[in-house]
Parts: structure tokens; sequence; C-alpha cells
């Protein structure tokens, strides 16, 4: 029966001295060592064909077969393009320390392990291949792109110590590919892009003491990537040029410990990191970065737990969407520092481009959510204190008191110059909702300050005076009034007013069944406007009669006008201080939502 050209010893036939030496070991299952070292120069001794060699890899032929153990061979220079497209190989491929060219492995199927460590091979092609066991291309050198697109790999794909060259493209396409585990390890070094996209890896990524440099777009690209297990970016991990996670599946931690990420050939405007729409079940670690870490973004990625350090950002970070369910560092969790974190986001999320208002792209949510995962872990002072800071950010925006739609252009600052003065005040008062116990101390401060005013006002200037017309109109009490002083002077003009005399807060002859005045007790009396101490029932100023013209009352101010005018003002200050108590009691104006 005829067979394929290729598939016959004698098509080969005669055989070169290394070929005789294949031959007879790959029918023993031996490795047939041709070489300790890779050849750099094609030799009579070293050389065999890879038409040959493909021969021995399909399992030879009727009178010559390969043992189980499959085609093993060291330190061989390969002749020709080795070509396995959509081939079927029921044993494993050992070719090390090996020169290949072009080797084709596309669509191939490998029952057993792929091994070409320590090879140099001008362009690997092997999409769309199938392997039952690991793949070691430890120490390969590729001279151009290398392709495992759509690939599966029973066990590990091990790229320790390999050199990728992508002549200015790609240096290794693996979207699509389906592993056990990846190691990019031991001085690995890519030049140009490397790519994961929506690879499936059943195991862990790891990428120690490595390097991805970017030519054209981006260093390691891994959008959609799915991980089972651990993603390990760290010790020796380096990166020139764009890290892409977009849209990752990380079911342990991804790790970036001691990793370095620098732009593309110093450019500016280039990404170090771009990891939008990741999720991390585990933990995100980013702790003791070679450099801080620059231009990158997280928008709209989550992490189970975020644990960094005060060196791991840089500036112009992107955090929008970014959510995380706990917070861990180094040092002690200080609130400052997460203020100091969000301030590194991206000039125009932070105010830093200096729009307000509506055009503003300032972004609350990194705020909001920080606040709500600092309360969630009982760290509930420095929730506080971001929320007072974010508050303050509003107002400097122009993000406080916007008019709603459909309300005139030239009328708007009715609705924004009130809404501002309040939400002043109410920062002023009570921090926002987060500091109540403000309102102690200016309630306090009022009344200490109004309970002076109001006793200098009484014993100084007799400002003070019964309301009770039983009272003052009583002529027992005569010489309690101011008239009586002033008369009394004139009669005396010698000596000093009695402090009983001429001044009803003093006046001995006032009847101690009635309610004396007490300046303190007067203050509290106007502060707390839901409780009747009978002081400003009983007692109020002196103030005279109107005058008819503006001028003339101006020029005829006197201290009862001053006190009038001080408890009207103490009242506004009661009523405004019950109501944000009662409100914050309630909890109607904690912001928290």
């Amino acid at each position: 029966m005829a067979v394929p050209h290729g598939r016959s010893l004698a098509d080969f036939l005669p055989l070169k001295p290394a070929e005789q030496l294949l031959l007879k070991h790959a029918a023993l299952g031996g490795m047939t060592v041709i070489s300790t070292q890779r050849p750099t120069d094609a030799t009579p001794s070293n050389t065999v064909r890879a038409g040959f060699l493909r021969f021995l890899i399909l399992g030879g032929d009727d009178l010559n077969p390969v043992h189980e153990l499959g085609v093993m061979l060291k330190g061989a220079f390969i002749e020709g393009d080795l070509e396995l497209r959509e081939t079927q190989i029921n044993a494993s491929i050992t070719l090390t320390h090996c020169d290949l060219q072009n080797l084709s492995l596309r669509g191939a199927s490998v029952r057993g392990t792929i091994n070409l460590a320590y090879s140099h091979c001008k362009s690997l092609k092997a999409n769309l291949m199938t392997v039952s066991g690991a793949m070691y291309l430890d120490h390969l050198k590729s001279r151009e792109s290398m392709s495992l697109q759509k690939s599966k790999i029973g066990a590990a794909l091990l790229l320790r110590g390999t050199n990728l060259n992508g002549q200015g493209g790609y240096a290794l396409v693996a979207d699509g590919l389906v592993a056990h585990s990846v190691h990019f390890e031991e001085k690995f070094i890519a030049l140009g892009e490397v790519c994961l996209n929506g690879a499936v890896i059943k195991g862990q990524l790891n990428c120690r003491d490595c390097s991805f440099k970017a030519t054209d777009a981006s260093a390691l690209s891994a959008d959609g990537i799915t991980v089972q297990g651990n993603v390990f970016l760290t010790t020796g991990f380096h990166s020139q040029g764009p890290v892409r996670l977009s849209g990752a599946r990380i079911r342990g931690q991804l790790s970036l410990k001691e990793a370095r990420f620098e732009r593309k050939d110093k450019d500016e405007n280039s990404k170090t990191l771009i990891a939008q729409s990741a999720h991390v079940e585990g933990v995100l670690i980013m702790t003791n970065l070679a450099l801080p870490l620059d231009n990158a973004t997280l928008s709209s990625s989550h992490v189970g737990t975020l644990h960094d350090d005060a060196s791991t950002w840089g500036k112009e970070i992107g955090l929008n969407g970014f959510t995380y369910d706990f917070l861990t560092t180094e040092a002690p969790l200080r609130a400052q520092e997460r203020i100091d974190w969000l301030d590194r986001q991206i000039p125009a999320n932070t105010r830093a481009d200096g729009l307000k208002g509506s055009a503003s792209k300032f972004r609350p949510q990194p705020w909001r959510h920080l606040q709500h995962v600092l309360e969630e872990m009982g760290h509930a002072e420095e929730a506080r204190e971001v929320g007072i800071t974010f508050e303050k950010r509003l107002r400097k925006i122009g993000l406080i008191g916007q008019a709603p739609a459909g309300i005139p252009r030239g009328l708007k600052w009715l609705y924004r110059l009130p809404a501002l003065g309040l939400h002043s005040l109410y920062g002023l008062f009570t921090g926002f909702g987060y500091r109540p116990m403000r309102l102690l101390a200016w309630f306090f401060g009022t009344w200490l300050v109004c309970t002076s005013v109001y006793w200098y006002a009484a014993i100084e200037h007799k400002v003070f005076a019964p309301s009770n017309p039983l009272v003052f109109q009583n002529e027992t009490y005569a010489s309690c009034t101011a008239e009586y002083g002033e008369a009394w002077k004139q009669q005396h003009p010698k000596q000093d007013l009695p402090s009983d005399i001429g001044n009803w807060y003093t006046c001995k002859a006032l009847r101690g069944e009635y309610t004396g005045f007490s300046p303190g007790a007067y203050s509290l009396d106007i502060l707390l406007s839901l409780v009747d101490l009978q002081q400003e029932k009983d007692w109020g100023p002196i103030t005279p009669t109107p005058f008819p013209s503006y001028w003339d009352e101006l020029k005829n101010l006197e201290w009862g006008h001053g006190i009038r005018l001080l408890i009207w003002l103490e009242t506004l200050i009661g009523w405004g201080i019950s109501l944000l108590l009662v409100a914050i009691v309630s909890g109607l104006t904690r912001r928290k939502e």
C-alpha cells in the first residue's frame, strides 16, 4: 500500500551520521545526545533534517517504529522547517539544546509533553494545538513571534529563562490559551507584546524575575483572563509599557509585591497598569513596589481585600468605580493617608483641572466607598474624617447648591447662595453631621457669651426690667426704676448711687417671691426654645420708643437696642441648634448614602 512521502525511512536514505544515531535511540526510547551545547552552525555530524525528524515524531514506519517514550534529541542542528500542522502525535517531543528554524504545531494533538528547553527557534506557530502534558519552553530563544493562540495544555506552560523577540511586533500570542498553570520566571525576557487575552488558567499565573518590554502597544496583555488560582506579578517583575488586566477574573489573590511598572519609553501619557472591570476574589497585594504606581487605572474593578502601603501609589490613577470589601496596610490605618490616596487620582477627578459645577469631572464614588468600608471595618473616626473632607471638596468644586433643571439661569443664584450658606453653617456647627458634639460646644459658647453680655448690660446699663405690669407699675418698687435713680443722683450729687436703687436687677425692694433676673438662666431660656424657665416671660430689655426717622433712630441707639438684637440672634441660634440636634439624633442629617 502506498504511503505519503516522508512517512517511510526509504524517503530519507542515505541518513546523516546524527540521523543514524537518532534512529537507533528512538527505537530504544533513549536520549540522543549530539552535543551538550546548542550548535551555532550546521556540520555533517550535528545536522538532522526536519523532514526525517518529523518522520520519527509521527511514529516512524512499520519497520522502524519509535518507542512509546517518543523522540528525544539534544544538541542537534535542525535543517529546514519542522512542519507538524494538523498531526496526531502519540508520544512526547523532546528537542533540547537544538537549533531550529520554523516549527509549526498548528492544530496538532500531542499525547505527552513538549520540551524545547535551551533551544533556539526562529518562530513557533502552535495555535489550536492540544498537549496532554506540560510544555517546556525553558531558556528557549525565539527570533520571531511565537503563537499559542487557543491552544490547550493539560499541565504547565513553562517559560523560565526564555527570551522572546517579537521583532517590533508580538513576542507571544496566547489569546484563548487553556493551561493548568503558566510560569514566566528565571529572567524571562519578552521584547514585544505578550498576549494572554481570554486565557483560562486552572492553577496559577506566575511572573517573577521577568521582563516585559512593549515595542508597540502593551507589554503584557491579559484582558478577560480567567485564573482559578493566584496571579503573581512579584519580585523581579518588570514591565516597560502597559500591563492590561481589564475584565480579568481571578479567584485567588493578585500580588504585585515588589513589582516594577514603568511607562513605555518614558511616555508621559502611557499607562502602566490597566485593570478596568477586573474581579479579584482574594487579596490585591500592592506593597514594596520598586516605583510608585503612576498612570494606572482600576476603574470599575472589585477586589476582596486591598493591601497596600504608603509608597504604593503614584500620580494620575483611575479609581472611579473601584470597590473593595476590606482594607489592610503595613502601618496603622490613617484617614489622611487614604485622603492623600484619593487625591492622587486623575486631575480631572480631583478638581485639579479647575472646572467647577456641572462642568467638573469630580468623581464622588471613591470617597463614598472608602467611607463605607472604613465604617464597616469599625474605623468610625477615620470614616468621619473622610466624610468631612468630602463635603468640603463638594463645596470647593461648586457641587453644593446646584439649582434644579428648569430654573432660569439668571435666578440660579437665589437657590445657590442660601444652599451654600446653610451648608457652611452645617459644617461649622456639626462637621456635616459627623461631629454632632460640636453642637454642645457651640451651645455652651453661645450661652456663656450671651450670659456675660446680659450680666454686664444689667449691672452697668440697667437694661433689664420686669415685663409684668403688676410689678413695674407698682409704686412699691419705684426705687427700682431708672427714673428714681436719676432723681436720687440729683438729690445726692456727691454720693455714688447705691446698687439697690434705679436697677431692677439689683433692687432689694423687689419682693423675693417674684422671679429674680438671672443672666445665665435668661440666656438658657432663650436658647432652649422648648423649655420655659420663666426668665424670658418675666424679664425683658428696656428699649426706648422708636424715632420716626431712620437717621434719628441710628443716632440714638442704646444698649437696649443691642440687647434686643442679641436676644433675637440667640433665639435663632437656639432654634437652629435644637433642630440640628434632633435631626442628628434621629439620623436624618448623617450623609451616608
